[in-house]
């Protein structure tokens, strides 16, 4: 039995999973899909009634594909392919490693946390708003459009404020000044908003009223809930703009909002996710976003609450 580990080199949060499973003495082979082809490399006949044992190779072990109970995907890195290869090629040869090589992992018949086709549909902030709403969570009043007159009239007529949202929270680099830069969640009033709205999709929120925050760490069956205080401006509009600025400690979800949450997760076809939502001062808990591959090692290391041993457990299930 080997449990494979898909992820970037520097991935602290990969390495608590994989001591935990070190130290249980299980099999772990770590990879990150930007080492192929150079130094990962796949062979896997097929033939008769389906494929043969086939083996998994890197520059220091080989592991074989059948042997691999269990897969932890979290933050691989592109493919890499030689810079002598013009665009078209590069692009053609990244086309044939996804669908050749990511087809093989993929198609194991492992326990995945998360199996990265329901990662990439979960991924879809419309979809979890849909679904959170079709189990019963409370949403904030939201609007997607491309028209700013509609989003307009949609900011203006929010009781206590309205936010904008990127769908994709990741940084991206800007082309004029080469500068990374994340996208946080941020007030928005309707005199701000311009015609350049009409150039792609946006997501506007109106304001919910906020006590505190939850981040809920789900892993299979289990909720690990952790209360989120802000202590300052910037951080009471988006949490992760100020950690400095925060304090957390353990709690007991209310058994309806724990099931609700859970039935977001397997609907959205999810072992792991990192679900956030605010307590409003009246105790109501309103939803606001999943994440499938959502950081947790710092909400452990607060908390002590043990979120790398429940991923090591759900690996080492038979």
């Amino acid at each position: 039995m080997t449990i494979l580990v898909i992820t970037e080199p520097h991935d602290a949060t990969a390495d608590l999973v994989i001591s935990e499973l070190n130290q249980r003495g299980a099999r772990v082979h770590r990879v990150d899909t930007a080492d192929f082809p150079s130094a990962l490399a796949v062979a896997a006949p097929f033939g008769g009634h389906g494929q043969r044992p086939g083996t998994l190779t890197d520059l220091n072990r080989e592991t074989r594909l059948d042997d691999i109970t269990a897969v932890y995907y979290r933050r691989p890195g592109p493919f890499r392919f030689p810079t002598t290869l013009d665009p078209y090629e590069r692009r053609w040869a990244a086309q044939e490693a996804r669908i050749g090589f990511g087809g093989l992992l993929t198609a194991l018949p492992a326990r995945w946390v998360n199996h990265p086709h329901a990662m990439a549909a979960a991924d879809f902030k419309p979809r979890q708003l849909t679904v959170a709403a079709d189990h019963g969570l409370t949403i904030p009043p939201t609007i997607i459009t491309n028209r700013p007159e509609h989003a307009r009239k949609f900011v203006a007529d929010a009781p206590t404020g309205a936010v904008y949202k990127p769908f994709h929270a990741r940084p991206y680099v800007d082309t004029d000044t080469q500068q990374v830069i994340a996208l946080a969640t941020t007030p928005v009033t309707a005199d701000q908003i311009t015609d350049a709205v009409a150039g792609t999709a946006h997501l506007f929120q109106h304001q919910v009223p906020k006590d505190h925050e939850l981040r809920i760490t789900v892993v299979g069956g289990r909720l690990f809930a952790a209360r989120i205080d802000a202590h300052s401006d910037a951080a009471r509009i988006d949490w992760r703009t100020d950690y400095d600025n925060l304090t957390y400690r353990p709690v007991e979800l209310p058994e309806a909002v724990a099931a609700q949450v859970l039935a977001v997760t397997r609907t959205l076809g999810l072992v792991f996710a990192a679900v956030d939502l605010i307590v409003t001062p009246d105790g109501d808990h309103v939803f606001l976003e999943v994440n499938p591959g959502g950081q947790w090692a710092w909400i452990e290391a607060e908390t002590a609450l043990p979120i790398a041993a429940a991923i090591a457990d759900h690996l080492e299930q038979s």
